[in-house]
């Protein structure tokens, strides 16, 4: 019957009766100074805990003691099983993991330390080395179940939130929709009553206030779908003078309507290789972003052939001349849910995690210059050759 692990062969084939009868020993003061430290060190623990303590530490203690006094690796293997559920019953008791591994790295200290003292000059490097590796099994065992245990809870919680994006998906989103017709055939009639024009108007900000919500959710959707991709997409080659006017074309009228001017610059003859769908599709977020937080002034495209020899092809930049964004919202601005000072803006943080995923996928990476006050510039930067694809 074996470990299964060939590192524990030392603890698990030989016998270390001088440690055995220390441990045996020093089981009681381990105990009481283990549970002394804990309560000092998280003080948070609470009399249910102190009491699972006192339950739990006797059996692993046991399980060392049995390995040690045994040369069969059936002991050794009970000591991995045990130290499992110990790490099982912190997770049901709601720890966190930095208390599991602060309650760990006491155990190990209390240990030594006792043993230590018992052995006194007795200690030569073969125990030495048994001991390490005792209280290290115990210790990484109870870790890696409560491990385990958290990334089922993630996998449960990821599960329960794509089950809800899917409702938004279909039924959510569809009844919008159907409400959304019915309140434009509405507004048509109500416009030509002149007693009812007002309502028409009100109807109108309630068509809009819709629109944003569909909006909202098609980012979410997007978003996760780009977060839960595992094949890369087949890159091709991208002519960039016919994909770079193409979105700017499509936000140009909300550009328009704020009063920003559109400025493009794209070399003759610019190709890269990427994938046209997600390339488009960061570049909407970026330039939509821009055009949002803008309120005066240029927003300028341009693409030019990066050749530095550091992996970069083409670098796909956009410019504004908005607010600016704060050094301290930097390290989050590209995380989802995350919006620094969005001066009165609407929405819920996506545009950017958008971007950030596609580029991703795209083998890229994404850059950012800013000034409170000036403005900032987003820099896609495209590899200079397709991204592998993953299998």
């Amino acid at each position: 019957m074996s470990t299964d692990d060939l590192t524990l062969d030392l603890l698990a084939y030989h016998s270390f009766p001088l440690l055995a009868s220390a441990l045996t020993l020093r089981k009681d003061s381990i105990l009481l100074e283990w549970e002394s430290a804990v309560a000092l060190t998280l003080p948070a623990a609470d009399a249910l805990t102190l009491k699972s303590l006192r339950d739990s530490v006797p059996l692993i203690l046991q399980e060392i003691i049995d390995a040690f006094a045994s040369d069969q690796p059936v002991a050794t293997r009970d000591l991995v099983e045990g130290s499992k559920l110990h790490g099982e019953s912190r997770f049901q008791e709601n720890y966190n993991m930095r208390e599991l591994v602060v309650e760990y790295r006491l155990l190990r200290r209390v240990i030594i330390q006792q043993i230590s003292e018992e052995l006194d000059e007795r200690l030569d490097v073969r125990n030495n080395i048994a001991l390490n590796m005792a209280v290290d099994t115990a210790l990484q065992s109870g870790i890696v179940m409560f491990t385990e245990h958290l990334q089922q809870q993630i996998s449960a919680s990821t599960e329960v939130q794509s089950k809800y994006l899917s409702f938004l998906s279909h039924d959510l989103r569809n009844h919008l929709h159907h409400a959304l017709l019915h309140i434009q055939l509405l507004a048509m009639k109500l416009a030509k009553i002149p007693e009812y024009a007002s309502n028409a108007i009100d109807l109108e900000s309630v068509k809009q206030a819709i629109l944003q919500t569909t909006m909202g959710m098609d980012r979410l959707l997007q978003c996760e779908q780009l977060r839960r991709t595992d094949v890369q997409h087949v890159a091709e080659p991208v002519d960039l003078n016919s994909l770079l006017p193409q979105v700017v074309s499509q936000l140009a009228h909300e550009a328009k309507s704020k009063g920003l001017a559109l400025e493009l610059e794209v070399p003759a003859g610019a190709q890269a290789i990427s994938d046209e769908s997600l390339l488009i599709l960061v570049l909407q977020n970026l330039l939509g972003n821009a055009i949002k937080y803008s309120s005066r002034g240029r927003i300028k495209v341009t693409a030019r052939n990066n050749s530095n020899g550091e992996g970069i092809g083409w670098e796909l930049s956009i410019s504004d001349q908005g607010p600016g964004i704060a050094p301290e919202d930097l390290t989050h601005l590209f995380d989802a849910f995350r919006r620094g000072d969005t001066y009165g803006k609407p929405g819920v943080g996506l545009g950017l995690s958008i971007a950030t995923e596609a580029t991703r996928l795209l083998g890229g990476k994404l850059e950012i210059d800013s000034e409170v006050g000036v403005g900032s510039t987003f820099r896609l930067m495209l590899p200079n050759q397709a991204p592998k694809n993953k299998i």
